[in-house]
């Protein structure tokens, strides 16, 4: 019995791994000439930075699980740093997010808290999230309206909430699933400390995981290809038989999986099965390359007020180098590159006045379709792994699980679609 892939990003890769660990025949087929997906390596600067920056935390349990299974040591490959965010404003002063201080978690998360945010913005803060189980019970709503409902301040609003909606969701808070940030607020910030930890990658994330993904495959007996494009999925009596490519090859299957984006998937479904394509949101990736001795106070800053929402530190991979993301629709798109930095950068001057005033090198990434739109009732909207056809199984972080558009939930849904052939 031989399955066949669609899609190299991380979860084709995951499912992959998890039916060639059982002995499954597997052949991966990928359009790019690289693995990884929306996860992958770009070359700039004779350098090697990521498409994108990927927040990961210690309660991305499967996504570290998976790596260590494909001999890839988590400790050396990430630093993994107690939860230390602060949130700088054009207008009020800087929110911090951190378990550092003698106290045990979570009461130093609370501390910590209480000492930015004063004691109506710890009251409000713990009003939110005591709200949870019961708002999770209901039909959901808009994270504004939520934010509402739990009277939150306009500062926080607009200097933790809507930052950590555009961070986890992609989606603005008008629109965003209320249902959605909950459970990444349970996960990340109500469970254990290590859970809440930044898991900030030493290499870019091409190199992290889908290099080493596609060695343990093949070592397997699995094969991958790339440069592979499928343009027609072949069934016969409502069951798969194997896809044709681009170039007019047939490749044999008893098993199918598509791990595509949502537009990809739906351009190669529709002929077959009805699916309901979710809205796609970009996001904006504007890397500044400063002096080498160019540092920020901690590996992540946020930002509000501005056009730019977080700053990461990418010393790491190369000294002075800057990745400053800008998630969601908004006004940053009507600005062409140069116009785009500049801005950034006296954005960053102002509320940073030890950073230079302008960067020496840029480079902007827009990812039009980074994420599926995290709106309100998404998690009705969210496809299933198995389809209608036999031996035809959806992957990819749009098919339904616990979390938004998260390197976490794509690797679930490759696994969880694997162990359903299996």
């Amino acid at each position: 019995m031989t399955t066949v892939i669609i899609g190299g990003g991380w979860s084709g890769l995951a499912a992959a791994i998890t039916l060639t660990q059982q002995g499954h025949s597997v052949h991966l087929i990928e359009s790019a000439k690289q693995l990884g997906g929306r996860a992958r390596n770009v070359q700039w600067q004779d350098q090697t930075i990521d498409n994108g920056q990927h927040l990961m935390i210690g309660a991305y349990d499967r996504m570290l699980s998976m790596m260590q299974l494909i001999g890839i040591n988590t400790n050396e490959v990430f630093h993994r740093y107690p939860i230390d965010i602060t949130i700088i404003d054009t207008e009020f002063s800087p929110l911090h997010l951190s378990a550092s201080g003698w106290l045990p978690w979570p009461l130093s998360l609370a501390w910590n808290l209480f000492n930015s945010a004063g004691l109506k913005g710890f009251i409000q803060v713990a009003r939110l999230q005591s709200s949870i189980p019961k708002l999770l019970a209901q039909q959901d709503i808009s994270v504004s309206d939520w934010l509402a409902q739990t009277k939150q301040s306009t500062r926080l609003i607009r200097q933790l909430w809507e930052p950590m909606c555009l961070a986890a969701l992609n989606t603005p808070i008008d629109h965003a699933s209320a249902h959605l940030l909950a459970k990444v607020l349970q996960d990340s910030l109500g469970k254990s400390k290590s859970d809440a930890d930044l898991l900030i990658p030493k290499c870019p994330l091409g190199d992290l995981f889908p290099q080493k993904a596609a060695e343990y495959i093949e070592q397997h007996g699995g094969k991958v290809s790339l440069r592979t494009r499928a343009d027609t999925i072949l069934v016969q009596d409502n069951k798969v038989q194997g896809i044709m490519t681009h170039d007019g090859q047939t490749i044999a299957a008893d098993q199918l999986i598509v791990a595509l984006s949502p537009s990809q998937t739906s351009d190669l479904l529709t002929p077959l099965i009805k699916l309901n394509k979710p809205a796609e949101y970009p996001i904006c990736t504007v890397y500044l390359q400063y002096p080498t001795d160019t540092r920020l106070p901690s590996p992540m800053l946020g930002l509000s007020g501005t056009i730019s929402q977080w700053i990461f530190d990418r010393s790491e991979q190369s000294a002075g180098l800057m990745a400053v993301v800008i998630s969601a629709p908004g006004d940053h798109e009507a600005l062409n590159k140069n116009q785009l930095v500049e801005k950034v950068c006296q954005e960053i001057h102002q509320l940073l006045p030890t950073m230079p005033v302008m960067a020496e090198y840029s480079f902007v990434i827009r990812e039009k379709r980074a994420t599926f739109a995290c709106t309100v009732d998404i998690e009705q909207a969210r496809l299933q792994c198995k389809t209608s056809i036999t031996g035809l199984y959806l992957a990819g972080d749009f098919v339904a699980n616990a979390y938004p558009a998260t390197l976490e939930g794509t690797i679930r849904n490759g696994e969880n679609c694997a162990r359903q052939i299996l």
